[in-house]
C-alpha cells in the first residue's frame, strides 16, 4: 500500500498528512518572507507556488515512503495548518535522516515547533531503520539553533561558506541526534497517539 504519514496527537498538535487543500493555508504562511528568511525555499508569491509545493514536493516524498512534511495543525483550530515538520532521508544505507520544519509567524516563541519535531523524532526513531537524524540551519538562525539544542541535537560543526543563496555565501551549523541519544533524552514525548489514516 503507498505510505501515508499517520496521525500523531501530542499535547496541543495534531501532525497529519498534507493534502491538497492546504493549499490556502500553506500560501498564508509561507508567503510571509520572514517565516522564509532563513529557509532554502523562496516565499510563495501565489496560491500557485502552495499548489505546486504539494504536487512537486509533498506527494513525491510520501511516494518514496518518507514522513516528511507533516502537517502541523493546532488542537484548538482543527482543520487549518500552521507549519510543516517532518524528516527525509539522507542515506538509507547509513541509516541517516535529516529534520526540517517550518512555521507561521503567528505561532513563534510558543515551542511549538519543539512539540511538534519531538513527536516526529520519536515516530522516525521508533518506526523506521534509522540511527543518526542530522539537522542543519543558517548560522545567523539563532532561534532555530536553540529549538534544535533542546532537542537533544548536539553540534557537530560549521561548515563555511556552504551554501550560495540569494546571492551570498551562508555559513550552515550541523548538528545530529543518535537513535541512542534519544532515548534516554528527557524532553522526548512520554506518550503520543498514532492513528493510520486509511
Amino acid at each position: 500500500m503507498p505510505y501515508t504519514p499517520p496521525n500523531i496527537h501530542t499535547e496541543r498538535l495534531l501532525l497529519r498528512a498534507i493534502t491538497k487543500a492546504d493549499a490556502p493555508a500553506i500560501f498564508e504562511y509561507a508567503r510571509n518572507p520572514n517565516v522564509s528568511h532563513y529557509t532554502l525555499w523562496e516565499p510563495h508569491l501565489s496560491l500557485a507556488d502552495s499548489e505546486k509545493m504539494i504536487s512537486e514536493y509533498v506527494l513525491p516524498s510520501y511516494s518514496r515512503g518518507e514522513p516528511e512534511p507533516f502537517g502541523i495543525e493546532r488542537l484548538s483550530a482543527p482543520g487549518k495548518m500552521v507549519g510543516t515538520v517532518g524528516c527525509f532521508w539522507v542515506s538509507k544505507a547509513n541509516e541517516c535522516m535529516e529534520l526540517a520544519y517550518a512555521i507561521s509567524e503567528d505561532y513563534w516563541g510558543q515551542g511549538l515547533v519543539a512539540e511538534a519535531a519531538s513527536a516526529v523524532l520519536d515516530y522516525v526513531f521508533s518506526e523506521l531503520p534509522v540511527n543518526r537524524i542530522q539537522c542543519r540551519c543558517k548560522i545567523e538562525n539563532a532561534p532555530s539553533l536553540k529549538v534544535i539544542k533542546k532537542l537533544g541535537f548536539k553540534e557537530e560543526g560549521i561548515l563555511r561558506a556552504e551554501i550560495k543563496h540569494r546571492d551570498r555565501f551562508w555559513d550552515m551549523v550541523y548538528t545530529s541526534l543518535l537513535k541512542s541519544e534519544w532515548s534516554n533524552h528527557q524532553d522526548k514525548p512520554t506518550t503520543r497517539k498514532q492513528s493510520e489514516i486509511r
